[in-house]
């Protein structure tokens, strides 16, 4: 039998047969967002027995669930995660656990997973500098990882838009060697598209080492790592090439380094990008409240020339109860056009969030997000007058989370956005509606609408999923539906499309677990279909 028909069958039996086995407990859990320091995410559950170190999570991201957290640690109630996605989290958002999930992080586009290709490694890597830099007590040797198979596609019948994509990924740290302070990682993918948009590549456009690194920590206070690795404390720095060292001095850390860049064009070791920096870091955190604050400064070279210099600024508190309150900024000190080059200080970014949890099933949140492009004045010579044009980037947006009852939360957000001489700002307003334990125990309904509003269209978006999960969890299923009208003011054309999606998730073995989701797209005057295949196999001592 095709795989498809086996697919449709068991995702029918699934769904739409559920009396056959209302004895299954439920695994779907949800919680919420109760805390955000400069390095992690923490989430409240009721109990976390079923959640294990090294799952994601699942955060009601613009009305979808995206898979955007890695739990790193875990009490009774609640995880330590590490953040995976580019978009903001806030204080208050929902956030859900099911047992069965992909190894990457992948941010959810239309129903369609997206960017398997620049969200996953950082998972990775960020799974692995954790790991290292909260250094067990005990030294004996442990080994983890997982080899990750997967490919999307996009058919359209009589196009010639069609596409196909691979990946194939390898993640591996064993710490403490042979009972040693020394521990290795590395994470390496291999991926390449077939179809539209494809010119002659070579290996290396499509073969990436994320992370390649030896750490000695003789002890928790020090440790120095040579390699290729992305610093926690220093994030927005991107990956480093060279050596790396830390000292914890009572609620001091400091830290620094000095290699080079990856090269920009294809990620391979380039010797003429050299960058160094040295960082600070203080805990302020009482009994009742966390605070920390970081401060760095960082230079970034072109062949030895100054490319980019800069202060990083991050702190983040809760010293009000119910309160939280999180700032980072950026300051250039060194700027270079068409030869004229100056050290004073240029603001180029600051974000700012605050959560308030007014009462037990009510909290509000908003954000205020201002950023100016980047440059890198001797990569980017032949582009900094278009660069300097572009104006300054502003966001507001403010969001409240409120469950009624036990069974039911609402969540509502709105997002304003201004850029440069646009007088109307784009705005961006969600409703969700969450009912859990439908049907069953395990079942859940979401309902969510968006309308969309900005200088060049008007938009809306109206969808609803309902998901359920089987046997103690191994099985889980998903039917999706979103109904989007667009209008372009620019001729006033109209796009309206009908999407039909469904996602079964199966665990094979303790370590071994299989993902399929198929969408459907129609148009008036045509339709296509995606697909989506990932089969992970974890590696455990």
């Amino acid at each position: 039998m095709p795989i498809q028909r086996i697919v449709i069958a068991i995702l029918a039996w699934a769904m739409f047969f559920p009396a056959l086995i209302l004895g299954q407990e439920n695994n779907t859990l949800f919680g919420n967002i109760s805390y955000i320091s400069s390095s992690h995410v923490y989430a409240k559950f009721q109990n976390t027995s079923a959640i294990e170190i090294g799952d994601t999570l699942s955060v009601l991201v613009d009305g979808k669930w995206a898979r955007s957290l890695l739990v790193v640690q875990k009490s009774t109630t609640s995880c330590v995660t590490i953040k995976l996605i580019g978009k903001p989290i806030f204080v208050g958002s929902q956030v859900q656990y099911q047992p069965i999930q992909m190894t990457e992080t992948i941010n959810i586009v239309d129903g369609i997973p997206t960017n398997i290709d620049t969200i996953a490694p950082n998972a990775a890597i960020l799974m692995d500098t954790f790991q290292q830099e909260n250094n067990l007590k005990s030294k004996k040797q442990s080994t983890s990882g997982r080899i990750t198979l997967s490919t999307n596609a996009s058919l359209n019948p009589g196009s010639e838009e069609n596409y196909q994509r691979i990946r194939a990924a390898f993640s591996l740290t064993t710490k403490h060697i042979h009972a040693t302070p020394v521990s290795f990682s590395t994470y390496v993918t291999y991926r390449h598209r077939f179809g539209i948009d494809q010119v002659e590549t070579q290996f290396n456009d499509d073969f990436k080492v994320l992370n390649l690194s030896l750490q000695y920590a003789p002890s928790d206070k020090y440790s120095i790592c040579l390699g290729r690795k992305i610093n926690t404390y220093v994030t927005n720095i991107g990956s480093i090439d060279g050596l790396q060292g830390e000292l914890e001095l009572g609620k001091n850390i400091i830290g620094a380094f000095i290699g080079t860049r990856p090269d920009f064009a294809d990620f391979t070791f380039n010797p003429k990008l050299p960058q160094l920096g040295i960082y600070i870091a203080r805990n302020h955190s009482k009994k009742n409240s966390a605070t920390y604050t970081t401060i760095a400064i960082a230079e970034q070279q072109n062949d030895f020339k100054t490319d980019r210099r800069f202060i990083y600024f991050q702190h983040s508190n809760a010293l009000i109860n119910n309160v939280n309150f999180f700032l980072s900024s950026e300051f250039d000190l060194f700027k270079n056009v068409h030869g004229e080059q100056s050290q004073k200080p240029i603001f180029t970014s600051l974000y700012t969030s605050i959560r308030i949890r007014a009462r037990k099933n009510l909290s509000f949140s908003g954000s205020y997000d201002n950023r100016r492009n980047i440059i890198y004045y001797e990569s980017y010579q032949n582009y900094i007058d278009q660069l300097l044009a572009q104006e300054t980037r502003q966001g507001f947006r403010v969001q409240m989370t409120y469950s009624p009852i036990r069974k039911i939360s609402f969540n509502a957000s709105t997002f304003y956005r201004f850029q440069g001489s646009y007088s109307n700002p784009t705005k961006n307003y969600i409703a969700y509606l969450n009912f859990n334990q439908i049907l069953r125990r395990s079942t859940s309904v979401s309902i969510n609408y968006n309308l969309l509003q900005s200088y060049y269209f008007e938009g809306t978006i109206l969808g609803g999923r309902i998901n359920d999960n089987f046997f103690k969890g191994k099985l889980n299923s998903e039917l999706n539906y979103r109904k989007i009208n667009y209008t372009f003011y620019n001729g006033a054309t109209q796009l309206t499309q009908n999407i039909y999606g469904c996602n079964i998730s199966y665990k094979i073995a303790k370590l071994t677990s299989i993902l399929l989701s198929y969408e459907l797209t129609n148009e008036p005057t045509k339709a296509w279909h995606r697909y989506f295949v990932t089969l992970t196999q974890r590696i455990k001592n």
